[in-house]
């Protein structure tokens, strides 16, 4: 439907997401000339019932963490929820990529229990909460004031305490991963279910792993309500008073959990005692219940430690005991940032991965990889790193891993001075700048234009990503032997492509829970 105008005045632009109740684009107000969003659903039979709940639902709240209704119509046996749109990505996605610190998931946690205390006074029940139906604002986007951070969205299963019931006794809806034991039993359900799956919610944050996830919907389904592991005894850096609330938020007797307002002064108590730099570990299971679970952020300190610790006792080793102060200072140089800058392993370790595609031909695949981080500043970092171990490999090996560098004077790891002028000093020449800013600049656009929302256009845009990065490779080479450019274009799109896998969960479609990989984890 994308080019169709609804309702006589949204435009459908593109879509940015669909479930089991329909799809959403981005559209375009033609009259108010205002970005919204438009759910389309099919409107007959049953479906045709709970779009006109959920509008039912949403024209009762009117607050800054739940996305607001502007219009609901129907034609063509399609109805329309016209909504606001908000730029910003899920909370799942957000902790995939490394993107959240502890005091975010805290702040954001204050902020959804404030919406569902509205919704509970207005007798709406959300029934569907989950990380993905939760859309957090982009920090870099001017708000106005008392504009929320995040917002809690899609009240498609919605239940009015007041309106008559769509669901017959027995069945179930909603997402089975993060559904109170009631819910899934196909009782009546009440607040108490929202305080559940907000708290499993936040707890999947903050832990990386759903406690009850298996690697079936019936696995899954037969977890619920049995015991669990306390939030403590993994995240013994957490506040012990908010690991108690939220263990109790998944109890299995609705009347043992906290109210959600409750649950709201246990966050805000706790929150200042909460990191606010390191990322939250990203979620692993979900409704599928994944075999990965990613480490917490205490282990990846201890990993962080025990990293530098082992490389500062090689360099002082070689310094002292060996006797190679020069191979001391490039080891210091090289490898040291990473695992100062960067909280996950896999990062560490990337730089090294430049010249070993460099012996193979395929150097520039690098940024490709780069482009796989979290954020723009570490993409460009890591970009920039990996350049300077092809750089400096080249002078060490004498081997023209790309455009070539003069080779480091014999006996250069016995002298500081031989081994900052020959290793060190060459990456820092203007020519070797100039490359390393090609490879900057191309890992933050790729990482740009990765954003898992329209497929296709991306893979188009990754393909002439790829060809500009080749060409200009080839420019920069005055002379020199050119990169192969058909094998190396090819190779370029593959990782590429790869990356778009990663970051889009295969186009958005991933089942409801599952959590998309980076190289932040």
């Amino acid at each position: 439907m994308v080019g169709d105008t609804v309702l006589g005045r949204f435009r459908l632009l593109e879509p940015i997401g669909s479930g089991g109740f329909g799809t959403v684009y981005r559209g375009q107000d033609l009259r108010l000339e205002r970005p919204v969003a438009v759910k389309v659903i099919e409107s007959r039979g049953r479906a045709g019932r709970r779009v006109l709940r959920e509008a039912q639902a949403a024209a009762r709240l009117n607050h800054p963490g739940i996305v607001t209704l502007y219009e609901l119509g129907e034609a063509g046996g399609r109805a329309y929820l016209v909504s606001e749109l908000v730029e910003g990505d899920t909370l799942d996605r957000l902790a995939a990529d490394g993107g959240l610190s502890d005091r975010d998931v805290a702040e954001l946690g204050i902020e959804l229990c404030e919406a569902l205390e509205h919704a509970h006074e207005h007798g709406v029940l959300h029934r569907d909460i989950k990380p993905q139906n939760v859309i957090v604002r982009d920090r870099a986007l001017p708000a106005p004031a008392g504009v929320a951070r995040a917002k809690l969205m899609d009240f498609g299963t919605a239940s009015l305490v007041d309106g008559p019931a769509l669901t017959a006794t027995g069945e179930v809806i909603g997402t089975i991963a993060y559904m109170a034991p009631e819910q899934a039993e196909g009782e009546v359900v009440g607040p108490e279910a929202d305080v559940y799956a907000l708290g499993l919610t936040l707890r999947e944050c903050w832990s990386g792993d759903n406690p009850f996830a298996r690697a079936t919907p019936a696995g899954t389904a037969r977890a619920i309500g049995e015991p669990f592991p306390s939030l403590s005894a993994e995240r013994r850096d957490v506040p012990p008073e908010l690991c108690e609330a939220l263990d109790a938020c998944l109890a299995p007797g609705p009347a043992s959990r906290p109210t959600v307002r409750q649950l709201r002064a246990v966050l805000e108590r706790t929150s200042d005692h909460l990191d606010a730099t390191e990322p939250v570990p990203a979620p692993s299971g979900g409704a599928l219940g994944g075999a990965l679970v990613s480490p917490s952020p205490r282990s990846m300190a201890v990993a962080r430690l025990t990293v530098l610790a082992t490389l500062t006792a090689l360099i002082v080793w070689l310094g002292v005991v060996a006797g190679e102060p020069g191979a001391a200072l490039v080891v210091a140089a090289l490898a040291l940032p990473a695992p100062l800058l960067f909280p996950a392993p896999a990062q560490w370790v990337l730089p090294a991965a430049a010249p070993f595609l460099g012996a193979l031909a395929i150097a520039p695949v690098y940024p490709a990889l780069a482009a796989m981080a979290g954020s723009a500043a570490r993409r460009a970092v890591l970009a920039a790193l990996g350049w300077a171990w092809l750089v400096a490999a080249e002078a060490i090996f004498d081997s023209r891993l790309l455009f070539g560098t003069d080779p480091a004077p014999d006996g250069w790891a016995a002298s500081l001075g031989d081994a900052a002028t020959g290793v060190l000093l060459p990456i820092l020449a203007p020519e070797s700048i100039l490359v390393g800013a090609v490879w900057v600049g191309a890992a933050a656009l790729l990482g740009a234009l990765l954003r898992g929302r329209l497929v296709a256009l991306e893979l188009l845009a990754v393909i002439v990503w790829a060809a500009g990065l080749v060409a200009l490779h080839g420019a920069l080479a005055r002379g020199g032997p050119e990169p192969a450019t058909g094998p190396l274009t090819v190779a370029l799109v593959a990782v590429a492509v790869a990356a778009l896998w990663a970051r889009s969960g295969r186009g958005s479609r991933l089942p409801a829970g599952v959590g998309r990989p980076s190289l932040d984890h």
